[in-house]
C-alpha cells in the first residue's frame, strides 16, 4: 500500500505570494458582507490552515451554502444566490489547474454567512457593489522585508492622504461644476470675512487672515475625510486668542507699531500650539475624545453659536458697526449686543439694510425654488446665487458709489509678502510660554467644534444616482486631527491665524452644492489667487452684503434647534434640555467659550461618573432550572422571569458577577458595594437601613465579562478575599477568562494563595455551578496538596499570525503536517 505524503498544492495555501494575495481579497468580500466573531475565524482558518487526511473525498472539503443563506448574506436574489452557492460547491483549484481541498467543513447554519459570500473569480461580478474591496498588493506577502515595507507605505499614503482614494474615482461631469461653484461661492464671502477677523479681533494685519484661508485650507483638503468641510480662522477661536494676547501685546504702552509686531508673534506662537495639540492628539489616536460631547451640548453648541452669529451679523446689516465700535458694544455678550439692536434701531442706516435684507431674501428664495424645483429643473443646483449677489451689490456699489452714502466696504487691502520661517527662537521662548496654557485650551475647543462639523456635515444625498459624489473613507476623528495639525504647521510658518472646522462656513459649502473636498480645493486657491493679484477686485465689496450671507449660515445653524427640543421634551431627556439651555443662557450671558467650557466640564464628570462605579450584579437561580442564573435587580425580558420575587437567592452564597473589565478607575468602591449586597442582597436598598440577609455567606464571583484587570483592580481582589478569609468564609471565582497576561497578574500579586484553602489548588471554575458544587461538598473542608507550577489550567489559545510573520508561520505549519503524515505512516506499518 502506497502512502500519500503532504502536497502543497492540495491545500489552501499557495505557495506564491500572489495566490495568497488572492484568497485573503477574496475574503475580505466575505468579512465586509458580516461582522461576526465566527468570520473572523474562517477568514484567519483559510488563510493559514491546510488540507486534512488526503484520502477523504473532495466533496466532504467543499464549503457548504444553502441559498437562502447566500440571500440573506449577499443580498443576491434567491436565484443569484443558488447560482452562486453551486459556484462555491465546485471544488477550488490553483493557478496549474491542480485541485484545492479544505480541512474546514461548515454547516450553512454556523457559516454560511461567509461561506455564501467568498468569491472566486468566475462569481465576482455576482457580489453586490458595496462589497466589493481592492485587490490586495502581493508584495505584502513577499518574503523580501523591503517589499512588504514598500507595500505597506502604499496603504499608509492612501489612509493618511485620502485624496488618493477619492480622486481616481472623481465623477467629473457629475460633480465638478458643483463643487468649482461651491469653492468660488464659499472663497467670495469667506475672504473678507477673513480681514475682520485679523484685524479687529486679533490686531494683526488683513493678509494673516487670508493665509489662514489659503494654504493650510489646501493641505488640509488633500488628508480630509470629511467632504465638505471647510477650515480657517473661526470668530470664536479668533475672539480667543485677541483675548489670550492682548496682556501682552499692550503691556508698557506700546507704540501701534510694536502692537502689530507683538501680535503678530504671538498669533504665530498659538498657531504653533493648535499644531503640536492636534499632531499629538492625532498619532496617539485620541479622537475618541469628541465622545465628550453630548447629544444636549452639541444641539446648544449649534444653537448659542447660531444666537452668537445673529447678533454679530444684524449689527453691521442696520449699519450700526461704527457706533458698536463707539459704545464698546462689540466686545459685549451676545444679550448685551441684542439690547444695543433694539435701542439703537431707529438710527439704522437706510441703505445697508435695504441691501442686506433684499440680499437675504432673494437667497432664501433661490434656495426654495432649488428645494422644489431641482429635480425638474437640473440647472438650477448650478446656479450661484450667492456668488451672484456678491458680485452684483460689489459692481452696484462701485459704479453708484455707495460707499459715498454711507455704506460700509471692504476697503484697501495689502498684498501679503510670504516669509516661511519658523515663530520660536531664542528670543520668542519666554513668549511661548506666556501663551501656552491659553493656546491648549483654544486648540482643544477647536477640536471639539471640528468634531462637531465632522459629525454633523455631509453632502445631501443627490436625487440622480448618475450625480452621486466618489467614494470617500469613513470620516475619523484621528485622521482629522492628523490633517488640522499638518495645516497648521505650515500657517505656523506663514504666521497665520490658526485653522480648525467651521460650522457655518462648512454648512454654506454644503448649501452651495459642494459634493467632494475639491470645492475646498478651489476654496483654496481662488483665495491664493485673489490675494497674490486680485485684491482690488474686492475693494468696493459691502459688508451688508457679507452680512446677508452670514445670516444665511445663522438661519441653518438655528434651523433644526426648535425639532430637536420638541424630541427631548417627547421623550423626557430632561438632561439634554437642561444642557441645551444651560449653553444657550451661559452664551448669552457671558461668552460662548464659557458656554461650551461648562458644558464639557458638565459631561466629563457624568463620564467619569458613570466610569468610576464598579456595575457589579447579585445573581440568583431562575426557578425551575439548575444552572440559570439572572441580575436579581434587573427584570428578565422574558414575561414567565420578571418577577424578582420569584427567583431563588441560594442559602448561605452570594453569588455576584463583575460583568466588566476592572481598572484603578471603577475599583475604588468595589469592596463597599460587595459589603452592602451581602447586608441586602441588592443595590437598590439604602445602606442606612437595617441588614436583610445574613453576613455568614461564602461568595462565588462570576468573572466572565471581566475581560481586563490593571494593577491596582488586583490589590483590591487580594484585599477582598483576605477579608473573607479573616471571617472563616470562602471566596471562589468562577468562568475567568483565558488570558494568559491575567492569570500570570494574579499569580504574582499572591491571589492565587489567596484562594488556595487548605492546600487545594486555586479556587478557580469552569462554571458557577462546579463552584457551588465544591462549596456543598466541603471540598476545602479535607486537606489538599497544591503545587504551584499547577496553578491554572490554561486551554491553548489559538495563534493569531501576523503579516510579517506570514511566510514564517506558514513554513512552520507545512513541517507539522508533514511530521503528522510521518506518524500516520509509522503507525500504519505497525498495525500492518
Amino acid at each position: 500500500m502506497k502512502e500519500k505524503g503532504y502536497n502543497p498544492e492540495e491545500h489552501d495555501i499557495s505557495t506564491s505570494p500572489e495566490d495568497r494575495a488572492r484568497l485573503l481579497t477574496s475574503d475580505a468580500v466575505s468579512l465586509r458582507s458580516t461582522s461576526s466573531t465566527p468570520g473572523y475565524s474562517f477568514f484567519r482558518n483559510r488563510i493559514f490552515s491546510f488540507g486534512s487526511n488526503s484520502a477523504e473525498p473532495a466533496d466532504a472539503n467543499r464549503i457548504r451554502t444553502s441559498p437562502a443563506d447566500a440571500t440573506q448574506y449577499t443580498g443576491l436574489d434567491e436565484t443569484s444566490a443558488s447560482d452562486t452557492s453551486t459556484i462555491l460547491g465546485a471544488p477550488r483549484r490553483n493557478r496549474s489547474g491542480a485541485q484545492l481541498h479544505s480541512r474546514h467543513q461548515h454547516s450553512p447554519g454556523q457559516y454560511g454567512a461567509l461561506a455564501s459570500s467568498t468569491s472566486l473569480s468566475s462569481c465576482a461580478s455576482q457580489v453586490p457593489a458595496q462589497l466589493e474591496v481592492e485587490s490586495l498588493d502581493p508584495r505584502l506577502f513577499s518574503e523580501n522585508r523591503t517589499d512588504r515595507y514598500k507595500a505597506k507605505a502604499k496603504y499608509y499614503l492612501k489612509y493618511y492622504f485620502p485624496i488618493l482614494t477619492w480622486l481616481p474615482s472623481y465623477p467629473v461631469k457629475a460633480v465638478l461644476v458643483t463643487d468649482i461653484l461651491a469653492g468660488l461661492t464659499i472663497a467670495s464671502f469667506n475672504m473678507p470675512l477673513s480681514l475682520s477677523y485679523a484685524r479687529t479681533l486679533c490686531y494683526v494685519p488683513e493678509r494673516y487672515g487670508l493665509l489662514g484661508f489659503a494654504f493650510p485650507q489646501l493641505v488640509y483638503a488633500f488628508m480630509s475625510t470629511v467632504p465638505v468641510m471647510i477650515t480657517g480662522p473661526e470668530p470664536g477661536t479668533s475672539v480667543m486668542v485677541g483675548q489670550a494676547i492682548t496682556p501682552y501685546i499692550f503691556a508698557g504702552n506700546p507704540t501701534p507699531e510694536e502692537v502689530e509686531e507683538r501680535a503678530i508673534i504671538y498669533v504665530a506662537l498659538i498657531t504653533l500650539v493648535h499644531t503640536i495639540v492636534y499632531m499629538i492628539m492625532g498619532f496617539l489616536r485620541l479622537g475618541f475624545l469628541d465622545a465628550l460631547l453630548s447629544a444636549g451640548l452639541l444641539r446648544g453648541f449649534l444653537a448659542a453659536v447660531g444666537i452668537v452669529l445673529t447678533m454679530d451679523t444684524l449689527i453691521p446689516a442696520l449699519g450700526l458697526s461704527q457706533l458698536a465700535i463707539d459704545t464698546g458694544v462689540s466686545t459685549q455678550p451676545a444679550a448685551m449686543k441684542l439690547a444695543f439692536i433694539i435701542t439703537h434701531l431707529p438710527q439704522a442706516h437706510g441703505l445697508s439694510a435695504a441691501i442686506s435684507f433684499i440680499s437675504f431674501g432673494i437667497i432664501i428664495f433661490m434656495r426654495w425654488l432649488r428645494s422644489r424645483y431641482a429635480k425638474q429643473y437640473r440647472f438650477l443646483v448650478y446656479v450661484p446665487d450667492i456668488l451672484m449677489i456678491i458680485v452684483f451689490t460689489t459692481i452696484m456699489a462701485w459704479k453708484l458709489r455707495w460707499d459715498q452714502q454711507g455704506l460700509v466696504i471692504v476697503g484697501q487691502v495689502d498684498r501679503p509678502n510670504i516669509e516661511m520661517m519658523s515663530p520660536l527662537t531664542k528670543t520668542t521662548v519666554g513668549m511661548f510660554m506666556d501663551i501656552l496654557t491659553s493656546g491648549v485650551i483654544i486648540s482643544l475647543l477647536g477640536f471639539f467644534q471640528t468634531a462637531v462639523v465632522a459629525k454633523n456635515i455631509f453632502p445631501d444625498p443627490p436625487t440622480d444616482p448618475r450625480y452621486a459624489p466618489p467614494k470617500n473613507p469613513t470620516p475619523s476623528a484621528n485622521r482629522e486631527l492628523v490633517a488640522l495639525g499638518f495645516a497648521n504647521l505650515l500657517g505656523t510658518f506663514m504666521f497665520s491665524l490658526p485653522s480648525i472646522g467651521g460650522y457655518g462656513r462648512s454648512k454654506a459649502n454644503k448649501i452651495a452644492g459642494a459634493r467632494t473636498q475639491l470645492s475646498s480645493i478651489v476654496f483654496a486657491l481662488s483665495t491664493i489667487v485673489v490675494t497674490f493679484g486680485l485684491l482690488p477686485l474686492i475693494y468696493y465689496l459691502p459688508r451688508p452684503t457679507l452680512a446677508a450671507v452670514l445670516g444665511l449660515i445663522c438661519l441653518a445653524l438655528l434651523e433644526d434647534a426648535p425639532g430637536d427640543i420638541i424630541y427631548y421634551f417627547r421623550i423626557h431627556a430632561w438632561a439634554d434640555l437642561a444642557m441645551v439651555g444651560l449653553v444657550i443662557g451661559v452664551t448669552l450671558g457671558v461668552s460662548l467659550q464659557l458656554g461650551v467650557t461648562i458644558g464639557i466640564g458638565i459631561s466629563v464628570i457624568q463620564i467619569l461618573s458613570h466610569a468610576t462605579k464598579p456595575r457589579i450584579q447579585v445573581l440568583a437561580r431562575v426557578p425551575g432550572t439548575a444552572s440559570t442564573f439572572r441580575n436579581a435587580d434587573r427584570p428578565s425580558h422574558d414575561v414567565s422571569e420578571t418577577d424578582l420575587g420569584s427567583l431563588e437567592h441560594v442559602p448561605g452564597v452570594l453569588l455576584v458577577r463583575i460583568p466588566e473589565p476592572l481598572m484603578f478607575a471603577n475599583t475604588s468602591e468595589l469592596e463597599q458595594r460587595l459589603r452592602r449586597l451581602e447586608r441586602y442582597g441588592t443595590m437598590k436598598m439604602h445602606p442606612s437601613l437595617p441588614a436583610t440577609r445574613r453576613g455568614e455567606q461564602n461568595v462565588i464571583v462570576d468573572l466572565a465579562g471581566m475581560s481586563a484587570c490593571d494593577t491596582t483592580a488586583v490589590k483590591v481582589l487580594c484585599s477582598i478575599v483576605s477579608t473573607y478569609r479573616a471571617k472563616g468564609k470562602y471566596v471562589l471565582f468562577a468562568r475567568l477568562v483565558s488570558e494568559r497576561s491575567m492569570k500570570k497578574l494574579f499569580k504574582r500579586a499572591g491571589l492565587n494563595r489567596l484562594l488556595s484553602y487548605n492546600g487545594h489548588p486555586p479556587a478557580y471554575f469552569q462554571s458557577i455551578d462546579e463552584a457551588l458544587e465544591a462549596l456543598d461538598e466541603c471540598v476545602f473542608e479535607t486537606p489538599g496538596s497544591w503545587v504551584e507550577e499547577d496553578d491554572i489550567s490554561e486551554p491553548e489559545e489559538e495563534k493569531a499570525l501576523d503579516e510579517d510573520d506570514l511566510v514564517e508561520s506558514v513554513g512552520e505549519l507545512e513541517t507539522e503536517v508533514e511530521s503528522v503524515e510521518d506518524e500516520k505512516v509509522i503507525i500504519k506499518r505497525e498495525m500492518v
